[in-house]
């Protein structure tokens, strides 16, 4: 690829768990520069990198980098002197031991390394190398395509090629790059640090500069999120069903959930007042049925939050620099007066509701009034629902629909979702947008 460099590759094209593959001309990663001729210097001056990060020491430096007056160079030594004088060479049997303290001992370096990268320009590509681009730089590119949903068979077979393109392959071991060196190294990630986000997050990475290192390898083009309301934000169909079951119970009948719920958004509280008056007959007292079971819903509401994990999507949304809205078709009233008894209606730009337009869900008409209250585009906001007419919705919007539904919907009937899941605290946001790189419908209910 450039001249007199031997251990040169784009890091583009791989399988990633998101269902795209890796951006080419994102990362490449290298041996050391110094061995470039004069049309290696060409070739890679073509590139134009956004940042040349150079994991050397002191030592290793032989003569001047032939790009360090070049303002994308940085010099970040993988290894931190002050905590190498813990190293202990006994413990380190095989290569997979000596990777395992690295990791362990050179977290400041290695944040500094995670953070230029996270702060690189988005639209140049990055170049990693040290002296022969198959230790730090394996290390680091591990970890970088570990963000990225590589999975790790792919990314043992990069590591693996390093070996072959310096001709190690009859070399000793420690000199190699076994597939399973690496492998062991990201199993101790995983057992130390809860995998690579956790190790990056305990080297003092915020959650915004990891999202930014897996962003360098799957584009994301995410620039709202539209949530739905009920049921979705807050579990008030649970409470609308107890309170329905408590006044028909008062009546000493049972509610039959089978014809309960609509297949479009709005309210058909009177058609549910209707069936019990038949149920009821003579002497039924709406107005009194509707104060009393009002009277058991606030009760319900008193202590009710955001369904788990949502806080924690709103927190990373703008951490990210999202947009965030609510498109639900309940009256504003209702979905105001449960943002503001929870401290909760300043966490989003826009809050459209069901009597700003004329049609309900699965109508797009409020998703596409979002959509232009935010001004952007569909295919740059994800929506997430509850329920199958809200995730026809957003897709004839042209969202990337995410359904959890309520616990009154079949995770069978928003099949149809772009990703299905049980609740928003099995995925962090960051790996959320990651999947809205991808159009294909996917489910981690379990």
């Amino acid at each position: 690829m450039w001249s007199r460099c031997l251990n040169v590759r784009d890091l583009g094209n791989l399988p990633t768990t998101y269902g795209v593959p890796t951006g080419a001309r994102s990362v490449y990663r290298a041996d050391t520069l110094d061995n470039l001729d004069d049309l290696g210097r060409t070739d890679f001056a073509a590139v134009d990198a956004g940042l040349i990060l150079d994991l050397r020491s002191d030592f290793e430096l032989t003569q001047p980098h032939p790009f360090e007056e070049a303002a994308s160079y940085q010099r970040i030594p993988w290894i931190d002197l002050a905590a190498d004088v813990r190293r202990d060479p006994a413990s380190e049997v095989v290569l997979a031991d000596m990777y395992r303290g690295s990791l362990d001992r050179n977290t400041a370096q290695i944040a500094k390394a995670c953070r230029a990268i996270a702060d690189a320009p988005a639209d140049r590509p990055v170049v990693v190398h040290c002296r022969a681009g198959k230790d730090r730089t394996g290390m680091l590119i591990a970890l970088l395509l570990e963000l990225a949903g590589v999975p790790r068979d792919a990314i043992a077979a990069d590591y693996a090629e390093s070996e072959v393109r310096l001709g190690l392959q009859e070399a000793a071991d420690f000199s190699r790059t076994r597939p399973e060196t690496i492998l062991r190294s990201l199993k101790h990630l995983d057992h130390t640090y809860g995998g690579a986000r956790g190790y990056l997050a305990h080297c003092g990475l915020t959650q915004a500069e990891i999202h930014r290192l897996a962003a360098r390898l799957v584009p994301v083009g995410v620039q709202a999120v539209v949530f739905d309301f009920d049921g979705l934000l807050m579990d008030t169909e649970s409470t609308s069903v107890q309170s329905w079951r408590a006044e028909w119970a008062y009546h000493g009948l049972e509610l039959d959930l089978e014809n309960f719920w609509p297949g479009h958004g709005g309210d058909t509280s009177e058609i549910r007042y209707g069936r019990l008056a038949a149920a009821v007959g003579a002497g039924f007292d709406r107005d009194a049925s509707h104060a009393r079971r009002m009277a058991h819903r606030a009760r319900l509401h008193a202590d009710m939050d955001f369904r788990p994990g949502i806080r924690d999507w709103l927190g990373a949304a703008r951490e990210l620099g999202l947009q965030v809205a609510i498109a639900s078709s309940s009256p504003s009233p209702w979905v105001r007066g449960h943002l503001e008894r929870v401290g909760a209606i300043d966490l989003f730009d826009q809050i459209v509701t069901g009597d700003e337009v004329s049609t309900h869900k699965p109508d797009p008409a409020i998703y596409e009034l979002a959509l232009r209250r935010l001004g952007v585009r569909g295919a740059e906001a994800i929506a997430v629902e509850d329920t199958a007419h809200g995730v026809a919705a957003a897709q004839l919007a042209g969202m990337f629909a995410v359904a959890i539904p309520n616990p009154y919907v079949r995770p069978a009937a928003v099949a149809a979702a772009d990703l299905v899941l049980g609740s928003a605290d099995q995925l962090l946001l960051s790996e959320l947008l990651l999947s809205a790189a991808s159009k294909g419908s996917t489910s981690v209910t379990e």
